[in-house]
């Protein structure tokens, strides 16, 4: 009679190939979904937002910018608005798609001052909601741009705050030739 077995060490091999084939598996990288799908359900599900107006675009020459805007803000203080300010620069380090770290610049806007043309008065500007925001564009150009929202005009000495606000889209739906609205209120 033959006697047909297998011997222990090819049980063992055996075992060992599917034990690397599951531990290579589970170490490997994750495959993400495909980001054209995954997008496409957030921008239906996020909010529409209003895009900002650019305002100014400024070639950059040095980390520090100071620019002047004049603000239509008469219908509403009765006087247009000088504004004034800083731009100034930091370096930030961003993760790529890639895996790469790159270095771009990031300006914010400083020392934002608000002087009434008529008048003369001159108001501290808390510019806390970014309704002013600097955007670059890794090209050497910075664009400071508006966008819907508010900022606090408070007169140096001790007067009552003044909230402006400026809108995009007008809410009684005629249209002058002007990109937004300000609207304030005392």
């Amino acid at each position: 009679m033959d006697k047909n077995f297998t011997s222990k060490f090819s049980d063992y091999t055996l075992f060992a190939y599917f034990f690397i084939a599951l531990l290579l598996g589970a170490c490997s990288t994750h495959v993400e979904q495909d980001k054209k799908e995954s997008t496409a359900e957030t921008e239906t599900a996020a909010p529409q937002k209003h895009s900002a107006v650019t305002v100014a675009a400024i070639e950059k020459t040095a980390d520090e910018v100071y620019f002047d805007l004049i603000a239509e803000t008469d219908n509403c203080l009765g006087e247009d608005l000088w504004l004034g300010g800083k731009l100034e620069s930091t370096d930030k380090v961003v993760l790529g798609n890639s895996g790469a770290f790159s270095k771009t610049k990031v300006f914010t806007v400083t020392e934002l001052t608000a002087t009434g043309l008529s008048t003369n008065n001159t108001y501290l500007v808390s510019n806390n909601n970014n309704l002013l925001q600097a955007k670059y564009d890794n090209k050497g150009t910075i664009y400071l741009q508006l966008r819907d929202g508010q900022m606090q005009l408070k007169a140096y000495p001790t007067a009552k705050p003044i909230v402006v606000a400026y809108q995009l889209d007008p809410e009684e739906g005629y249209y002058d030739g002007s990109l937004g609205n300000w609207r304030c209120q005392y």
